[in-house]
């Protein structure tokens, strides 16, 4: 457990101006004339670190924020920082929802090093924070470091951006942050922020639409949508504490690379196009062996989804909506295609319109076009037979 107060902090009663500094320090226990309550005692900076390459951390593709607290009377400065495991190495236990986080404080010159070595650019910027709430701050961060790592990582409802704004207003009690209107974020919920960010990444796209759950959240206050650490730094440096500027601009500690965001040209949209033009082409051949492999391919993802649905905590919306899509039933009742297989492919023509027309709903435009080619698949041998019928 670290104890970062070592002397520095006083939370035990408000300062009375009428007193001398000796005076005030002597009340909490302090025997020297250290001003405590100084506007430089303690700094308080956000530093938001660039994204990363997904292949790296999926995660790290939103980029990531944290505190830094300085003390430079007592030497101290630390990076507090919520930490947890990286997705990529089993992204499984984080969709059903075991990966956990916890907060670290890890002195500032060692946790760079870290954004050194990846070459990711780090920004700071210095929070206008009044002494005491600075002080309850440190005090609040040193007590989430005791509670271990036990928060489950969820970007949505437990991502460092998110997390980072409770603690500061929890220090902040009853004094407001003014937020300036942000027509952008303001109409918009958790999950619609994410999907934003994550643009320039569609396959990781393509998963966000199914493993994040509709977060019914369009109503909440802008400073509880803050999921995303740019739009952070961003709004907060356009709120104002007291009719100050909330968030001052430093510098970058950090100088690293630009990250490339050029869209690979192999996307989920292309493949499904693809699948759609071997359907169609296959469609006039008598070899079933491509019809197996779909059928496999929307078997296996039907067993994936059924699996989400058991064990992950928050199923997002869009994918039981797929379900219609993916499901064994399509294999199990082959035999009998001639029956169901024209209703079916209606249903799935049906179901893509009202995905599109729902409102709100994110859903990646992939699995629309993928609903076309099972369309073919299931509607070919039906429609064959009634050709055959009109001859």
């Amino acid at each position: 457990m670290l104890l970062c107060w070592m002397g520095c902090m006083v939370f035990a009663a408000p300062s009375n101006d009428t007193l001398s500094v000796a005076e005030r320090n002597a009340a909490q226990g302090f025997h020297d004339t250290i001003d405590r309550l100084a506007p430089d005692f303690v700094l308080v900076s956000l530093m938001v670190a660039d994204p990363t390459e997904w292949q790296d951390d999926v995660l790290g593709t939103a980029g990531h924020a944290f505190l830094r607290l300085q003390c430079p009377t007592f030497g101290l400065d630390y990076c507090f920082s919520y930490e947890g495991e990286n997705v990529n190495d089993n992204l499984f236990r984080y969709i059903s929802g075991k990966t956990k986080m916890g907060m670290f404080a890890i002195p500032t010159d060692e946790y760079l090093q870290d954004y050194r070595r990846w070459n990711r650019s780090v920004h700071e910027y210095r929070l206008a924070l009044p002494p005491e709430v600075e002080q309850r701050l440190w005090e609040i961060m040193d007590n989430h470091i005791t509670k271990g790592v036990f928060l489950r990582q969820d970007l949505n409802k437990y991502g460092c951006a998110i997390t980072v704004v409770r603690y500061v207003k929890k220090a902040l009690q009853d004094v407001r942050i003014d937020y300036a209107p942000n027509p952008e974020l303001d109409p918009l919920t958790r999950r619609e922020i994410g999907y934003r960010t994550l643009a320039t990444h569609p396959w990781i796209r393509l998963g966000y639409t199914i493993f994040t759950d509709n977060n019914a959240d369009r109503e909440l206050p802008l400073d509880e949508k803050l999921i995303v650490p740019a739009d952070l730094a961003a709004v907060w440096q356009e709120a104002t504490l007291r009719g100050e500027p909330f968030a001052t601009y430093l510098g970058d500690i950090v100088q690293g690379a630009e990250l490339d965001d050029a869209e690979p040209w192999f996307t989920p949209l292309l493949a499904a196009w693809l699948i759609v033009l071997l359907t169609l082409g296959f469609a006039f051949t008598r070899y079933p062996y491509w019809d197996w492999l779909l059928l496999g391919l929307q078997t296996l993802l039907g067993i994936v989804l059924l699996l989400l649905w058991l064990f992950m905590r928050d199923f997002g919306g869009a994918a039981f909506l797929l379900m219609l899509l993916f499901n064994p039933l399509p294999l199990l009742l082959w035999k009998w295609r001639h029956y169901w297989g024209l209703p079916y492919a209606i249903l799935l023509t049906l179901g893509a319109v009202v995905l599109v027309c729902l409102p709100h709903m994110l859903i990646d435009p992939a699995f629309l076009v993928l609903a076309l080619a099972y369309g073919v698949l299931f509607a070919k041998e039906p429609v064959k037979q009634w050709l055959a019928t009109r001859k």
